[in-house]
């Protein structure tokens, strides 16, 4: 879920920490990128960082995918595309190529702007296909 409060946008996630317990888990921008591409089941493990730098403590967030759930009806033109996760980064990637188009009155090229986020989400995150 997303939302806006007085100190800006959130992302909101229901999680588990390996129990049946369920947490809310406020994501930084940084990490929400990397979960949205993810379905419901899918396994991750967040773990946070800090590294201190003069007198700032500096705090990064290192998502890691565990385990992907296999749904047989995933199929798109009669071939799976649960195998392949780049289609879900470029499929995320379109729509909010599509959404800041929008938003930016058609100053950009979707197509373009799609392709650019792709490229960054993939180089970014250090994805790796399997």
């Amino acid at each position: 879920m997303v939302g806006n409060s007085r100190y800006g946008e959130y992302y909101l996630y229901a999680v588990k920490n390996g129990t049946d317990t369920e947490y809310s888990f406020f994501a930084p921008p940084e990490v929400n990128e990397q979960l949205k591409v993810l379905k419901k089941g899918d396994k991750f493990e967040i773990t946070k960082l800090a590294e201190q730098k003069g007198s700032k403590v500096i705090t990064r967030y290192d998502v890691k995918v565990l385990e992907k759930e296999k749904n047989t009806s995933d199929v798109v033109n009669g071939s799976s595309t649960i195998g392949d996760s780049y289609y879900s980064i470029m499929l995320n990637s379109c729509k909010d190529a599509i959404k800041l188009q929008n938003e930016l009155g058609g100053m950009f090229d979707a197509k373009s702007l799609a392709v650019t986020i792709f490229i960054a989400r993939t180089k970014i995150n250090g994805y790796k296909n399997e």
